[in-house]
């Protein structure tokens, strides 16, 4: 089968399946919805690894789309290695959240709704990555957002879940106008949409008019407005409030928008357009994915909600892969996108099942000692928080160290001293957090609270360890093989829907899927393929792990001392308070953004008090920073004022119109007809059909030319 052939039925049957689920209501095949899309899932990805890729040049296929005077814009399906490795991404990450979403929405009137939906956000990715020029791509990145609008507020019921869903759409559009004037700005620099057009040799310097501007300083802008879509896409700086608040959806389907989806779809741009990024513009991203990075993890540190925790830590590694296209490492970026896709969709069923057994509890505080209660879900949990922090044997391990040595690269290239240096510093503190975040998590959910982690992490692993080399050594035993076959039987039997998926997430987590050496990413395939930065500097790890260790005993530490005051009913005072609720709010930006918007339309004594609470703005907004009474002045005291003369103007004139029309236009049109009419009549009375009269007239028409002749002669 040819790639166009295997391309379409892929697409094709995400399709169909979304029309066909969402029509399913009898309750029968309602519950047969999840096992319906996961077929789906294995036909895609059956048909997504029979897809053959050249590995030295780009396959596309074009069809006649647009024709704009004398521009031809085609649409393009362009598959390279970029598109390869995302297209069979998504597909895996969906399969494992459409199995674990089987159980954890099996009593959910809605779930052919869901599933439909689900299997409508995989078509517009698959569409999104699939694009060969930014038009196209454009329309699929809408698609994408208006799925994850119908994913966040799938429990429509719930007023928490309108309000993020509205939220995140609406700063997504915010993102999207920036998005359109960058497509603009590259179509006028290139004078073609197509991805393998944006090379700086094919820039048209002839079609700048621009003051001020030079062509490559068009170009940087051009990129940063780019840039300013992926800002609201992939929630950085400033435009990242709504991440967190998108936490309001089904857990599954949070972990698909996180991992490889709507969130990923800005660095997957940046990465299509990484051939015309300027160095200006370049360091820009930089340092907002860094800055990005640094302040989403802060916020982490504070968190209760265990999904809030994950979603702070998506924004904050979401900064680690936009910095690394900031500073060229593409191929890393990309190594990390892909590591990160698995361990933090892990993290997020993981948490699902951990709410699901919570009764949909999601305060960390509340829980505790799960470790007994869901054990393959701990170890899954595990494994995929040690790939996130970057711990060896891990995938993370490797993505992580690849992205530092770029980081370090890039900021010591121009000396020590130099704006650059602020990058490496930012992930290195983003390094440490990030281990103080998890293990926070990690002692809250599922650790007792009297005992050490390292301790329990120690005599849980050993036990595990042990019962696994007793299940072999009884099986290669033939006097104990039935009883060792029985284990390992009981053991698979045991597990559930739950378990089965995070499993395969867990596993996938690990660095043998990448490469034959767990300890060094010069071996990793992934970057073999991707361009890639070769300096390696063998002392990063050694720091990574210090940072590590000390974030262990701090984080230990706190959060014992945490949870005994929450216990005992105690609460931060003074500066701490502060700095507590100003992370927890993630440095009120949200609120900043709120009492913005509301300085430019009500003012305190006409906002509708209980519409303010229903949105959760309540005090937002306070009369000395108001800037609507302001504008009102100005509309009543000049536009109001402006308009009213323009109106009795105009009311004049109309008046002046309305005379001439009657008294000229109409009088004379009026005098015209009834002269005609008039003579009409008169006209008339000789066509009366008497004989008598005609031939009178016939004697005196003779007489009058004998008359006329005698004159003449």
């Amino acid at each position: 089968m040819n790639p166009e052939s295997i391309i379409f039925y892929n697409l094709f049957i995400y399709l169909v399946g979304f029309v066909l689920l969402l029509s399913l209501n009898n309750s029968v095949f309602k519950q047969l919805s999840g096992w319906i899309s996961i077929v789906i899932s294995v036909l895609g990805i059956i048909f997504s690894s029979s897809l053959q890729v050249p590995s030295t040049e780009n396959f596309s296929i074009s069809y006649n789309w647009l024709h704009l005077g004398d521009t031809r814009i085609n649409f393009k399906i362009l598959i390279d290695n970029q598109t390869y490795f995302m297209y069979i991404l998504v597909q895996i990450i969906a399969f494992f959240v459409k199995l674990f979403s089987t159980k954890y929405l099996e009593h959910d009137d809605g779930i052919n709704r869901y599933f439909a939906f689900l299997n409508l956000f995989v078509f517009s990715m698959l569409g999104l990555v699939l694009a060969g020029n930014l038009l196209q791509l454009y329309l699929f990145w809408e698609l994408v957002g208006f799925c994850s609008y119908l994913l966040i507020g799938f429990w429509y019921t719930k007023k928490a879940a309108n309000s993020a869903a509205i939220k995140a759409f609406l700063i997504n559009r915010m993102g999207d106008a920036f998005l359109m004037v960058g497509i603009f700005l590259l179509f006028l620099i290139y004078g073609n949409l197509d991805f393998d057009a944006f090379i700086p040799e094919n820039m048209d310097k002839t079609a700048f008019g621009f003051p001020f501007l030079t062509p490559e300083g068009l170009q940087t802008l051009a990129v940063l407005m780019v840039f300013g879509g992926v800002t609201a896409k992939s929630a950085q700086l400033p435009l990242q409030i709504w991440l967190p608040d998108a936490m309001e959806g089904p857990t599954p389907a949070s972990a698909l928008i996180h991992a490889a989806t709507m969130v990923v779809a800005g660095v997957f741009l940046l990465g299509r357009i990484s051939p015309i990024i300027t160095a200006d513009a370049g360091l820009v991203i930089a340092l907002v994915g860094g800055l990005t990075s640094v302040l989403a993890a802060i916020s982490a540190v504070f968190q209760y909600d265990i999904k809030k925790v994950l979603a702070y830590s998506t924004i904050s590694q979401l900064g680690f892969m936009v910095a690394g296209i900031g500073m060229g490492a593409v191929g890393a970026s990309f190594f990390h996108l892909a590591t990160h896709a698995f361990f933090k969709a892990g993290l997020f069923l993981c948490a699902g099942a951990v709410i699901n057994y919570m009764h949909h509890e999601q305060d960390m505080r509340k829980m505790g000692n799960l470790i007994l209660k869901l054990p393959v879900v701990f170890y899954a949990y595990l494994i995929c928080a040690a790939s996130l922090i970057g711990l060896p044997f891990t995938s993370g391990f490797l993505s992580k160290d690849s992205l530092l040595n770029a980081a370090v690269a890039f900021g010591t290239k121009d000396g020590p001293i130099n704006i650059k240096i602020l990058i490496p510093v930012l992930m290195g503190i983003t390094s440490f957090l990030t281990s103080f975040y998890m293990i926070r998590q990690l002692v809250m959910v599922f650790f007792q609270r009297q005992e050490s982690p390292v301790d329990k992490i120690i005599s849980s692993t050993k036990r595990t360890f042990d019962g696994a080399i007793k299940s072999f050594q009884d099986i290669l035993n033939a006097d104990n093989e039935s009883l060792g076959e029985e284990k390992v039987i009981n053991f698979v039997r045991n597990l559930g829907v739950f378990d089965v998926s995070v499993i395969g997430l867990a596993i996938c987590s690990t660095w043998f899927l990448f490469s034959s050496n767990p300890f060094s990413f010069e071996d990793v395939w992934f970057l073999e393929v991707f361009q890639h930065d070769e300096t390696h500097f063998t002392w990063i790890p050694w720091v990574v792990g210090v940072l590590f260790i000390l974030a262990l005993l701090i984080s230990y530490n706190t959060t014992f001392e945490e949870l005994r005051r929450f216990y005992l009913g105690e609460f931060k005072t003074g500066s701490q308070r502060k700095f507590y609720l100003l992370s927890k709010n993630h440095f009120y930006m949200d609120s900043l953004y709120k009492k913005l918007f509301f300085m430019f339309i009500k003012s305190n004594e006409t906002v509708n008090s209980s519409h303010v609470d229903s949105i959760n703005v309540k005090g937002v907004t306070s009369g000395k920073f108001e800037i609507a009474p302001y504008f009102q002045r100005i509309e009543t005291n000049i536009v109001d004022r402006l308009i009213t003369k323009i109106t009795s103007i105009v009311l004049s004139l109309s008046e002046i119109s309305s005379k001439i029309d009657d008294k000229i236009i109409d009088g004379l049109v009026l005098k015209i007809s009834f002269g005609l009419k008039n003579l009409g009549d008169k006209i008339r009375k000789s066509q009366s059909g008497q004989i008598q009269l005609y031939l009178l007239g016939l004697v005196i028409i003779i007489l009058c030319i004998v008359f006329i002749k005698i004159l003449i002669f």
